[in-house]
């Protein structure tokens, strides 16, 4: 097991879905009553939008350290690959 989580494409992928999954875990608890549209409009246009997808990151962090400690350097890569991608995201919604 350990074989396939020391890729990159790995890390890559886990590194996509764990902001992605803890942006949905925080919109399914807190605005559950709005459509996921209708939630990502609102924040657009009240400006903070980043803000949420910087704080949805924050669980890339703990699985940066977890492969480092783990010494599967190469999905620490893909993880911080993954953490840039979202960075410019964020930073191209800001100056839009």
């Amino acid at each position: 097991m350990s074989k396939w989580m020391n890729r990159f494409w790995f890390g890559l992928a886990v590194g996509i879905v764990v902001p992605a999954l803890a942006m949905l875990i925080y919109y399914l608890y807190r605005y559950a009553d709005l459509s996921l549209w209708e939630f990502l409009k609102v924040y657009f246009n009240l400006g903070i939008l980043t803000h949420i997808i910087s704080l949805s990151v924050l669980p890339n962090l703990l699985l940066f350290f977890g492969f480092i400690r783990k010494n599967w350097l190469n999905g620490a890569r893909g993880v911080l690959l993954a953490t840039l991608l979202f960075a410019i995201t964020v930073a191209v919604i800001r100056f839009i």
